[in-house]
């Protein structure tokens, strides 16, 4: 195996630092810096640490893109950084409020986040395997006409269910952790939550899913499209620019 082509790897690690440098641009201006740190720390810390558990406790993941630090990419870092608050961004824009304290929405959010941010990866995760970023130790149920680096067929199911729980795990944390303002004096617009912010996480979010769709769509492997379509309604619905507070 000759490894994966140096050129990808700086193209895709370019790729996911500048949409990161992006995104907290964007969470600076609509959260503040105290929210930004908290959510940036999170939604990489704990995917992470999920990580290195499937790398080098599990072995059930090996990666290809450099650089690496313990066996995880940095764009890898950064990717879950990136779809993590992008997802979590959308739907904040697009769940009604169902009081002034916003209860009802935030109860919803960490499922709603969840679902948009795994069901992408549903197309994704296939995507990445095809291009030889990754590979799984063994043959997995879903995808299992796409071969990895190593020859092994497929994705396992338990990717998944860690996208599920990760995923939940950052907002549910950011939540608990992160509610109210930041310290008097600092200054963001205040916009977390509105259609704008919304519309802006989605179309960064876009940088990841059009090579997806494009890859899709030439190895007439539409099944993936449609896998992936509660993921593509959130961006419709933020990029419309539906108001949570409507």
């Amino acid at each position: 195996m000759g490894g994966l082509d140096s050129r990808l790897s700086q193209v895709v690690t370019a790729h996911a630092f500048a949409v990161t440098v992006l995104n907290v641009i964007h969470s600076l201006r609509a959260r503040g810096l105290r929210r930004t740190l908290l959510f940036a720390v999170l939604g990489t810390a704990i995917p992470v640490l999920g990580e290195l558990l499937a790398v080098n406790v599990l072995k059930v993941l090996r990666h290809h893109v450099r650089p690496q630090v313990g066996g995880v990419p940095l764009a890898i870092a950064l990717g879950w950084y990136n779809l993590g608050y992008g997802t979590f961004a959308v739907m904040e824009s697009i769940t009604p409020a169902a009081d002034p304290h916003k209860d009802r929405r935030s109860q919803a959010l960490t499922p709603a986040a969840a679902l948009a941010a795994t069901t992408l990866d549903l197309s994704l995760d296939p995507f990445g395997l095809d291009l030889g970023l990754w590979e799984w130790s063994g043959d997995g149920r879903y995808a299992s006409e796409i071969k990895g680096p190593n020859r092994k067929c497929g994705i396992p199911l338990l990717n998944f269910a860690g996208w599920i729980a990760l995923t939940s795990s950052v907002t549910l944390a950011y939540q608990c952790l992160g509610p109210g303002d930041d310290a008097a004096g600092s200054s963001h617009s205040g916009d977390d939550g509105g259609p704008e912010a919304g519309r802006a996480a989605a179309l960064l979010l876009l940088s990841y899913y059009l090579p997806v769709a494009a890859w899709a769509t030439r190895g007439r492997r539409r099944k993936y499209l449609l896998y992936s379509a509660p993921f593509v309604a959130a961006l419709l619905a933020a990029l419309k620019g539906r108001s949570s507070t409507s």
